[in-house]
């Protein structure tokens, strides 16, 4: 049937449902694409990649559904195949939430390049439903048309509240819905609001029974989700904060039997370990590094750390070095509530938490009056691929060189090789620090013999600013292990990789050089 354009109320009431649907369809793409990244981050990260294929492939279906949607109107301008390609929508968007991690596991272990893994995964699980809302706009536009006189009013108006539905649902799911529900209920939910949409649009009473019906289903799968998980979740407790999807796991150390508990915030490696037969020792090997503050500067007390994560670090210095206190500064406060909950994470009048930007912090902290530390440890490189672009560059070298006593230590934990495809993040990271720091060590922490140098591992750098310091007398037995990695042999970088500075530090680039 045909919509009536005559001017009377029943065309009045028709209009006004026209643009709710325009709003809320604007909003449900803005919250599909910001639950999208929640729901892939388990599998494939939170990188630059993952974002780049998940908006373009989003945008992509969003112009062939504009396209779609404007030809078929044209051909027949109806309601209810409106409502159609609503309901439609609605249940493609409900049976992604079911779907979406049988998809993604089987993605992830085909084991391809992150491009092509993200690439795939956004098709699979974000094209269809993209595609049916963006043929939304353009249909409402020509059902809403009344003569070519005022098309111009009226296409304005529906884009107008279309972008504001953009706007809203940007905010609602960025601040809220993401904060509320977990990622496949929002999903439901989202498919719910669809489906109400349709009914909006349908004028047979039959039809709308069917919507409404339809509706009552999606939203009883909502709260069936919400209280009994939904199928093929990843292993472990999943929790989702204001900017990380993360995972709680547990596993057995094949090294000595002992079980460890695993904090994972991107997937292709683990970001914190603890014992949960003793919190306060350290797991990963790379984390004992740290402790060669000590030795390059042992009267250390104060320490500054970049990246709190599962608070491995922090809670062992505090448990066994006394008198030592520390800052951390983590940007999300619901790390830190997983650290305390699932990380034996205590509070203490040794430590300070700065729930904040790493570089945000460096960049206020000298004009805010915060004293020089003994010692800076910088983990905010959660793996080889998920890196902080602002936090390898020349201009926070700088800020970390303000904010280090002279005979200060720097310890920084880099994934990457020394030489090799994959050490470009490393070389570039490198050649910003050393303007700032004019002792420069390398220690890989699990391989450290030459013949590994192109070997992908945690390369630990460690920057003085005080030459003479950093030749200490007769090292402690306690550092000897540690002091063993140095890297010995010349250190030349990489001439066609340069110092990353904040207006160009092509980290991704060299991050997944092949």
């Amino acid at each position: 049937m045909n919509y009536d354009h005559n001017n009377d109320p029943k065309t009045t009431k028709i209009q006004a449902r026209l643009q709710a649907v325009s709003f809320f369809s604007g909003a449900a793409t803005m919250i599909l694409e910001l639950t999208g990244s929640r729901l892939v981050a388990p599998f494939f990260g939170t990188s630059l990649i993952v974002w780049t294929a998940l908006i373009g492939i989003i945008m992509t279906s969003l112009c062939i559904g504009n396209w779609l949607g404007g030809s078929i109107a044209d051909r027949r301008p109806e309601g209810k195949l409106l409502g159609r390609i609503l309901l439609f929508a609605a249940v493609i968007i409900a049976l992604t939430a079911w779907a979406c991690n049988y998809i993604l596991t089987s993605l992830q272990g085909m084991n391809m390049n992150l491009y092509m893994s993200s690439v795939l995964a956004a098709v699979m699980i974000f094209a269809p439903a993209s595609v049916l809302l963006g043929m939304v706009s353009p249909f409402v536009a020509r059902l809403a048309m009344q003569n070519i006189n005022s098309s111009g009013a009226v296409v304005g108006r529906l884009s107008a509240l279309n972008s504001a539905g953009s706007i809203l649902g940007t905010f609602l799911g960025g601040f809220v819905l993401i904060s509320l529900f977990p990622s496949g209920v929002i999903l439901m939910l989202l498919a719910s609001m669809v489906a109400l949409l349709s009914v909006l649009v349908y004028t047979g009473a039959w039809r709308k029974i069917i919507a409404i019906f339809v509706m009552g289903i999606i939203a009883g799968g909502a709260y069936t989700a919400d209280t009994y998980g939904l199928p093929f979740s990843p292993v472990g407790e999943q929790i989702e904060t204001a900017y990380n999807h993360l995972s709680v796991v547990e596993s057995i150390d094949r090294r000595n039997g002992r079980r460890v508990r695993i904090l994972i915030t991107n997937p292709d490696s683990a970001q914190s370990l603890m014992y949960t037969d003793n919190p306060s020792e350290l797991v990963s090997e790379y984390t004992k590094f740290y402790d060669l503050a000590f030795h390059y500067k042992p009267d250390t007390k104060r320490v500054l750390m970049l990246g709190g994560g599962g608070y491995c670090v922090p809670r062992y210095l505090l448990s066994e070095r006394p008198g030592v206190s520390i800052d951390v500064v983590e940007l999300d406060p619901g790390v830190t509530d997983t650290a305390r909950k699932y990380f034996d994470l205590k509070d203490s009048p040794n430590l300070r938490i700065f729930h904040e930007d790493a570089r945000t912090f460096l960049n206020r902290a000298k004009a805010d009056g915060f004293e020089p530390y003994d010692a800076i440890f910088m983990d905010t490189f959660s793996s080889w691929i998920v890196i902080p672009f602002q936090m390898t560059t020349v201009e926070t070298a700088a800020h970390l060189r303000e904010l280090l006593k002279p005979d200060g230590a720097l310890i920084v934990n880099i994934i990457a090789s020394v030489y090799g495809p994959k050490a470009g993040v490393f070389h570039g990271i490198y050649k910003a620090f050393a303007n700032s720091f004019s002792t420069m060590m390398i220690f890989p922490a699990n391989a450290p013999d030459p013949k590994y140098a192109y070997a992908l591992q945690n390369v630990i750098l460690v920057g003085m600013g005080d030459t003479a310091s950093s030749v200490p007398p007769t090292p402690d037995a306690r550092f000897a292990g540690l002091l063993s990695h140095q890297w010995l042999e010349p250190f030349v970088p990489d001439p066609h990789v340069p110092a990353f500075t904040d207006s160009f530090a092509p980290v991704e680039r060299y991050a997944l050089a092949q």
